[in-house]
């Protein structure tokens, strides 16, 4: 269930992770980069450098790396270690407005930009959001990205999930689907391709986490060049030339998130967001608690038969990318606080939709029912949720809004 395998943002977790193991020791210089060259805005955060460089009257180096990932995946811990060792900043990288801060141990810079998730339809429709779009419409969605959660609060469209952004814009050019949620930087590079210019109209998401804010991420040691670099961005953007190096990928500044902090989220149609609610009815809920102490009761959703039918099914299914330990490999952990976090603001039928519509990576949504269930099941065992004697229904793990969060030691 891998949220974060290629280097733009999947729900924020684990991709930028690979950004220094280029390795080795940055040359000589007075600034000295990280860029992805897998990356979309690759040409755009060149142009970024450059700026700086010559704002500061600097000498530059550009680290490329490749932050596409592989087969063994990366650790963040790995990246933590690496970090000032290949570059003074790492540009580019894109933290979710409605999430918080850098990977741990390292700083971002004051968002200089910022872009998202977005609609994109054919330039002879005129649906403009997902709210205007008729019951039954199929949507591509590129498998493991955020916009995967979407279906949760549009159950009157269908998810047709591929495994790569380019797969779902060829459906969508193909009229195969009536329209696609996708990164804009990758839209708008293949806007930029001959051919394709009027193809394609490109509208915002107003969602949770479909906006996202690009920052410089730094080592505390390297403070001082991020307070020059922070310099350069004012006095670029004061003047219009930062807006000029951003587009058409991104936009100036930062976006606020989606909701405030502390509160709920909510839609512009007042319906209470899908992954900020409550579980099932309160009484059923309440039926069905086990209180882990007085003062900290944690809801008892699965049996322990579910859990462990779970095990084996995910062992036989998963682990090959998740590892036999819910550890991480080739897609992320999902066991900890760094998955089921406060921060994140996981429910389980958002971590249950991703499941039944994404995994097995190799064929999307092709387990039976019961199959995607136990998983589920072992999946909150192994965050710490207790069993009970009430089994976990395909139904209650789609529409559980109980949250997701690491209750082990």
């Amino acid at each position: 269930m891998n949220l974060t395998r290629h280097p733009r943002p999947r729900a924020w977790l684990a991709a930028i992770a690979a950004v220094l193991l280029y390795g080795g020791t940055a040359a000589a210089a007075d600034l000295s980069v990280c860029i992805d060259r897998s990356s979309p805005t690759a040409a755009m955060d060149t142009r970024l450098a450059q700026a700086v460089a010559q704002h500061e009257h600097a000498m530059l180096q550009i680290h490329r790396f490749d932050g596409s990932g592989d087969d063994d995946g990366f650790d963040l811990d790995h990246f933590n270690k690496l970090a000032g060792h290949s570059c003074d900043l790492v540009l580019g990288f894109p933290i979710d407005a409605d999430a918080h801060g850098a990977p741990p141990g390292l700083k971002a810079s004051t968002p200089y930009g910022h872009t998202g998730f977005v609609l994109v339809t054919p330039s002879d429709s005129h649906v403009a959001s997902l709210d205007q779009l008729p019951d039954g419409s199929s949507v591509a969605v590129t498998y493991q990205t955020t916009p995967n959660l979407y279906f949760i609060d549009h159950r009157n469209l269908v998810a047709d999930v591929h495994l790569s952004d380019a797969s779902s814009l060829r459906a969508l050019a193909g009229h195969k689907v009536q329209a696609a949620m996708l990164w804009e930087p990758t839209v708008r590079r293949y806007l930029a391709a001959p051919g394709t210019k009027g193809r394609l109209r490109i509208h915002p998401l107003h969602e949770p986490h479909a906006s996202f804010n690009l920052v410089a991420l730094y080592d505390a040691r390297h403070q001082a060049v991020a307070d020059a670099f922070e310099q350069a961005i004012a006095t670029m953007q004061a003047s219009g030339r930062l807006a000029a190096l951003l587009a058409p990928y991104a936009r100036t500044g930062a976006v606020e998130p989606v909701r405030p902090a502390g509160t709920a989220w909510t839609r512009r149609s007042a319906r209470t967001f899908a992954r900020s609610c409550a579980g099932t009815t309160p009484t059923a809920d309440k039926s069905r608690r086990h209180r882990k102490d007085d003062d900290d009761p944690l809801p008892a959703l699965y049996t322990a038969t579910q859990a462990d039918l779970g095990q084996a099914k995910f062992k036989e299914n998963c682990a090959v990318c998740h590892g036999p330990h819910l550890e991480g490999r080739a897609g992320p952990a999902l066991k900890g606080a760094n998955f089921a976090s406060e921060e994140a603001q996981f429910h389980v039928r958002d971590i249950f939709t991703i499941l039944v519509h994404n995994m097995p990576a190799t064929e999307p949504g092709s387990l039976p029912h019961d199959d995607y269930v136990d998983i589920m099941a072992f999946l909150l065992q192994q965050n710490g949720y207790p069993a009970g004697q009430q089994q976990l229904t395909y139904d209650e793990a789609l529409s559980s809004k109980v949250k997701l969060l690491y209750h082990g030691e």
